[in-house]
Order: C-alpha cells, then sequence, then structure tokens
C-alpha cells in the first residue's frame, strides 16, 4: 500500500521533482531522462513518483508551464506602462522567441518528435488551461495597447493574443522553414503592421 503524505511532505517532494526534472531535462534531454533518473535526483522511489504526475510528460508540462510564466512575467513587467510603438511590437516579438529558444526546458519543445510525445500524454484539458492561460495574461496588455491607440481597437484581444502566439509556434517548424531568422523577422513585422494603428 503507498505510503501517504501530508501536505508539508507532499509540497517537498512537488518541489523536489521539479528541481530534479529541470536539471535533468535541462543536461541529458528529455529523452534521455527517465522516470527512475528523476526519482533517484529527488530521493525518493519510482512508484512515489507517479503519485504525482501519472508521466514524465506531465511532469514536463508543470516544468514547461513555469518557464513560460517566468518568461511571460518578465516580458509584461518590462512592457507595462513603458512607450509603446510598431518597432517596439517587433522587438517584444523577437524577445519572446529567443527567450523561449534559450531556455532549456521550452526549448525542447521546439523538437517536433518531443512535442508529440508530450501532446499524447498530457490530458487535453492541460494543454486548453495552458493556452487560456497565454490568452488571459496577455489580454490585459492588449488592451492598455488598444486604450493608447497602439494596438487596433477593433479586433478582439483573443484573436491578437493568437496571433503572437502564432509567431512563436513558428519556432516548431525552424529547422523545415530555413533562414528562420530573416523569416521570423519578416513574418513579425507584417502581423505588427496588421495589428498595430496608422498613428504608431
Amino acid at each position: 500500500m503507498p505510503r501517504k503524505f501530508d501536505d508539508n511532505e507532499k509540497n517537498s517532494i512537488h518541489n523536489k521533482l521539479l528541481d530534479a526534472g529541470y536539471e535533468l531535462f535541462s543536461q541529458y534531454g528529455f529523452k534521455k531522462t527517465s522516470v527512475s533518473d528523476i526519482a533517484k535526483a529527488s530521493g525518493i522511489a519510482s512508484g512515489t513518483f507517479y503519485s504525482f504526475y501519472a508521466s514524465k510528460e506531465e511532469l514536463f508540462f508543470a516544468l514547461m508551464e513555469q518557464e513560460e510564466q517566468r518568461i511571460q512575467h518578465s516580458l509584461l513587467q518590462q512592457l507595462h506602462g513603458a512607450p509603446v510603438n510598431k518597432e517596439a511590437f517587433i522587438v517584444f516579438l523577437k524577445q519572446s522567441l529567443e527567450l523561449i529558444i534559450d531556455n532549456p526546458i521550452l526549448k525542447e519543445v521546439l523538437l517536433p518528435e518531443q512535442l508529440e510525445s508530450i501532446i499524447r500524454k498530457v490530458p487535453a484539458s492541460q494543454w486548453e488551461g495552458n493556452y487560456a492561460g497565454d490568452v488571459e495574461k496577455l489580454g490585459p496588455l492588449i488592451v492598455e495597447w488598444q486604450s493608447r491607440n497602439v494596438v487596433r481597437a477593433d479586433l478582439e484581444p483573443a484573436l491578437i493574443a493568437n496571433l503572437i502566439r502564432s509567431l512563436v509556434l513558428l519556432s516548431l517548424q525552424k529547422k523545415a522553414i530555413g533562414n528562420f531568422s530573416d523569416t521570423f523577422e519578416h513574418l513579425a513585422t507584417s502581423v505588427a503592421q496588421y495589428l498595430t494603428t496608422t498613428d504608431h
């Protein structure tokens, strides 16, 4: 019979799993890291791991969301209340992509084969929550831009958030696209021109 943990023990193990997962995924990659590796580094039995996560994919997803939130918080802190124009909007899009590509966890998701495995193992409801969270976080910033006549007010904030998200997701096809940096810059400029008002 699996041992029952009190709340303090659960929080401690949960944090250890996240820390161990981050270190191992960053060092060895998603594919080469096993549940037993993570459990050993966390100081728990492999069976205990499954009391917290159904698979290593679910742990990775939790880390992915954690890193996304950290990056979003950093970007939004820089942008709130700052002067915003079309050029700044393009910089925001480029910075978002650069931070994702440079992140040891999120760059794993940029490999299509890794993403397919994670999508298969992580419940659809969690992906839907991830999408809704992106829209929720970007929404207030987009509304602020609209109120300052920088971004078009006739477009729904959710649509604008989707366009920004789609640009970032293009990085999944980085290898297939070729000359990705120039391609992304042109696309980001085109999207910025579509989304921003003619006054900026």
